[in-house]
């Protein structure tokens, strides 16, 4: 996970900064980061907070952001239906965009299956305590990191990361390509739905010229 973790360090720490510069006490900023362990949503929430928006509003856009784990689950699932719903549960509360790619790339490994949730879990676990460290340190540092940093770009160097490996045939890089284009077009979508939309255009396109080739 070393090399996922120096898009993630940085991000976590974005993600801690920008809780107290929305107004979050550093325990505010950290309880937020500890039960939702989700970047994307983490600083959805932080943007909302900082405009007062409501509530519901603030929950609601976090929701739509994470949808994206509804397909990763989906895509995962038959590789854990052997485990009890303890452990199903503690692995979807781990599960970000980087360990379920870590994961879906073992799994696809030929060979027994049996044991290989453990790889999961250590990779998620890596993840999660990196993360709340480096939150941590966002948060106590505060509004004191100067903007000209420009550290948030280590969000966008974190997927970008994870989606070069994961292009290996031309159905996946028809689904990039599509899904980047849509996520421009939509970007002014309310509530970051861009996102949402972009990977269901991107999917969509993936499969059909995945069962086209397959005929």
């Amino acid at each position: 996970m070393a090399p996922v973790l120096l898009g993630t360090v940085p991000f976590g720490f974005v993600a801690g900064v920008a809780a107290v510069a929305a107004g979050m006490s550093p325990a505010q900023g950290i309880a937020l980061s500890v039960f939702s362990f989700s970047g994307i949503a983490q600083l959805v929430a932080s943007q909302l907070i900082a405009v007062h928006s409501p509530a519901i509003v603030t929950v609601a856009a976090a929701f739509v952001v994470s949808l994206r784990f509804l397909m990763y689950s989906a895509a995962i699932a038959p590789h854990l239906a052997h485990l009890d719903r303890r452990w199903r549960a503690l692995l979807s509360f781990l599960m970000t965009d980087q360990s379920f790619a870590s994961a879906i790339a073992r799994f696809s490994q030929p060979g027994p299956g049996a044991g290989r949730h453990w790889h999961f879990l250590g990779s998620a676990l890596t993840l999660y305590v990196s993360w709340q460290a480096s939150v941590v340190i966002g948060v106590v540092a505060g509004a004191s990191v100067p903007a000209s940093w420009s550290l948030d770009f280590a969000v966008v160097l974190t997927f970008i990361a994870l989606l070069v490996p994961a292009v290996r045939t031309r159905a996946d890089l028809a689904a990039a390509i599509i899904a980047g284009g849509i996520s421009l077009m939509a970007a002014g979508l309310p509530y970051r739905l861009a996102l949402v939309v972009a990977s269901i255009g991107g999917i969509a396109v993936g499969m059909a010229i995945e069962a086209r080739r397959r005929r």
